[in-house]
Formats: C-alpha cells, sequence, structure tokens
C-alpha cells in the first residue's frame, strides 16, 4: 500500500494546481541568456507604489511578533473604504483562503456548489479538496451565462461563484444580469461575487454588489490586493458581507491567517490609492492597443475588464504556440486546460515595452 492509498478517497485523485513557470526555471530549461518576460499570471508589472515599500520596511523589525489575528485595524480601514461595518469585513491569506473557507464552513456532505466553467481554477480544486459535488455550466460567447447557471441549480446547491470580471476570459456580467439572476433565488443559497478585477472595470453597467448587500444576507464579495496593488507575493485578500456571515468565517479561520507585512502593506495600499489611477489607466489603454493586434494577427480576442486577454485562434494552422512564445522568453498561460483550444492562450498585460516585445515574439512566430 502507498501513502498516497492513506488518503481520503475524495482526495486520491485531485490534481494539484500548476502554476505558470517560473523566470528562473525556463532560464534554466531554455538556457535564455537575454531577458524574459512573464506574461502568464495577472500580475501587475509594476513594483507596489513607494508609501507601500517604505511602511513595509518599517514593519520589518516587528516580525518577531505575531500579527494582528483578525486583520482588526485593516478590517475598519477597508469598512471605512467601503461604507460598511468593520463586522462586515474579513481579511483572508489571499482570496483563495476565503473561498476555501466558505466551502468548509457552508457545504455540507451531499450539497453542491456550481459555478461557470471555464472560470476560477480554484473553485474546482477547492471543491475536489472538500469533496464537494460541482455543477459545472458552460459559458456563451466567453460570458458567463447566468440564465442557463440559475437554472443548473438543484434543491442541493448551497453555493454559488460568479468570478466577475471571469478569468479566463476578461469578459463581465451586468447589472440587470444580475438582478435577474438574485430575482427569487432561495435565501439558502450562498452567492459569491469574485471580484478580483474589480480595479479595472471602466463598464458602465458593470454591478454594484455592495448596494445588494443591505437587501440579502446570504451574498458575499471577494476582493484582493494582488491585482492592481501589486502584492501578489503577500496573500491578502478580503471579503465584504453580512456581519453574521463573516463572524462564521472567524469561526473557522486560522487564529494567524494574514502575516504582519501583508496587514501593515495593504493598509498602506488603502492610502495610497490614488497613486494606482495612472497604472491602471496605462493597463487599460494598454488592454486595447494589445487586443486590437492580436486580431489583426487573427486571433479571436474577447473584449476584456481586466488586466489580461484571452486570445484564440480563428484558423487552427499553427501548434505550440505558447511553447514556442516560451522558447524566446515570452510566458504566456495556455487556455488548453480550459477547453478553450489547443493553441488559445491567456496573456497578461506588461509594461508598454513588454507588450510590444510579446506582439514583435508572437508576429515573427505566426511568419514562421
Amino acid at each position: 500500500m502507498s501513502v498516497k492509498d492513506l488518503m481520503k478517497r475524495h482526495l486520491q485523485n485531485v490534481k494539484p494546481y500548476i502554476p505558470g513557470k517560473p523566470v528562473e526555471e525556463l532560464r534554466r530549461e531554455k538556457n535564455i541568456k537575454g531577458e524574459i518576460i512573464k506574461l502568464a499570471s495577472n500580475e501587475n508589472p509594476y513594483e507596489p507604489l513607494d508609501e507601500i515599500k517604505r511602511a513595509i520596511m518599517d514593519e520589518i523589525s516587528q516580525l518577531g511578533r505575531y500579527p494582528n489575528s483578525g486583520s482588526h485595524y485593516l478590517s475598519h480601514e477597508l469598512a471605512e473604504h467601503h461604507g460598511v461595518e468593520p463586522g462586515q469585513i474579513f481579511v483572508g491569506n489571499g482570496s483563495n483562503e476565503i473561498l476555501d473557507l466558505l466551502v468548509r464552513a457552508f457545504i455540507n456532505p451531499g450539497e453542491e456548489a456550481a459555478y461557470p466553467f471555464p472560470s476560477f481554477i480554484a473553485y474546482p480544486l477547492i471543491c475536489q479538496q472538500a469533496g464537494v459535488a460541482e455543477i459545472k455550466v458552460p459559458l456563451k460567447d466567453y460570458r458567463l451565462d447566468l440564465v442557463a447557471l440559475k437554472d443548473a441549480l438543484t434543491p442541493a446547491t448551497k453555493m454559488v461563484f460568479i468570478c466577475n470580471p471571469n478569468n479566463p476570459t476578461g469578459t463581465y456580467v451586468t447589472a440587470s444580469e444580475v438582478d435577474t439572476f438574485l430575482e427569487g433565488l432561495p435565501d439558502d443559497i450562498l452567492v459569491v461575487f469574485d471580484e478580483a478585477y474589480f480595479e479595472y472595470v471602466t463598464a458602465d453597467d458593470y454591478p454594484d454588489t455592495k448596494s445588494i448587500l443591505g437587501k440579502r444576507e446570504n451574498i458575499i464579495i471577494l476582493r484582493t490586493f494582488s491585482k492592481a496593488f501589486s502584492l501578489s507575493g503577500l496573500r491578502i485578500g478580503y471579503s465584504i458581507s453580512h456581519v453574521d456571515l463573516a463572524t462564521c468565517l472567524h469561526m473557522v479561520r486560522q487564529p494567524f491567517n494574514v502575516n504582519r507585512i501583508a496587514q501593515i502593506a495593504a493598509r498602506a495600499a488603502l492610502r495610497s490609492r490614488d497613486g494606482l489611477k495612472e497604472r491602471i489607466d496605462e493597463n487599460n489603454q494598454q488592454r486595447e492597443w494589445v487586443g486590437d493586434n492580436l486580431r489583426k494577427l487573427g486571433f479571436d480576442v474577447p473584449a476584456s475588464q481586466t488586466n489580461f486577454l484571452l486570445a484564440v485562434p480563428l484558423e487552427d494552422k499553427h501548434e505550440n504556440l505558447v511553447g514556442k512564445m516560451m522558447d524566446r522568453g515570452v510566458i504566456v498561460r495556455s487556455a488548453n486546460p480550459w477547453g478553450l483550444g489547443k493553441e488559445a492562450f491567456r496573456v497578461s498585460m506588461g509594461t508598454p515595452e513588454e507588450n510590444r516585445i510579446f506582439l514583435d515574439v508572437l508576429g515573427s512566430i505566426l511568419e514562421t
């Protein structure tokens, strides 16, 4: 008998998350001497703002002390920023931890979780790790189909994940679509609005989910500091919900789930958020420019409200595009595991120079 055979039966076939290839690993594998551009993980290409870095350095001397267990000060500052009560805020080790806690806290044996597919890869992974049955509802024209999602729910459905804007497609669902979805939805189904890319959204009809909180207690909103705030490496996210729902999350979290540096960096990020506008504006301009050029190169590119683009070849005449780009020092994420096409890929927005290099490399590969 192997050690794997000793695991819980529902865990024995779980496939671990496979991250984008690190720069150092690609350099070693391919013996690349020049610059390598990583555009695979939807990271912000710029380092944190100076105010955030100073706050981190000032906190270094306190690393011998445990962090605040409940992220008290950050929760209060987030509550003030969002115009809610501090008790409605829950801070997690990335929004991924909050997703995991939600599944563990609210879904009983025999109950289900529902989500669109393809969507954020954490949903199936967390469900499988918890032994939770899944309902996967296909997208429609690269967009979440909330009508089909609602129709697919059963009496056993306990939780619904709505990634908006959606990863990996970058598309979003509108306020009216969300209103229709919620109309008549049973109160015993918890609806999780995962808004990791909220800061990049410019669409006028994007839903104001915070306004729904006062009307329904079964709503929770997830946000993160990983994307626009350049804090992916610190793993910090938060949720906004009814006080009772947040209390349930506190009941199942680990005592010191968010480290000192992450808490202090997030507080500094909130205070310096006005400094992000220029970066976000640049991202959105680059997103349009890169998208236009990808379409000229023969790709179907859904309109995105995020810091990345999905590119699907209109003609199946090239092979191993992702591998060939990596050979030349450009890392993008294959969309094949999502079922979006063998040569489809997702590309994060880098600096203007990185985006230019990416397009030049891709263009030269397509010409061969």
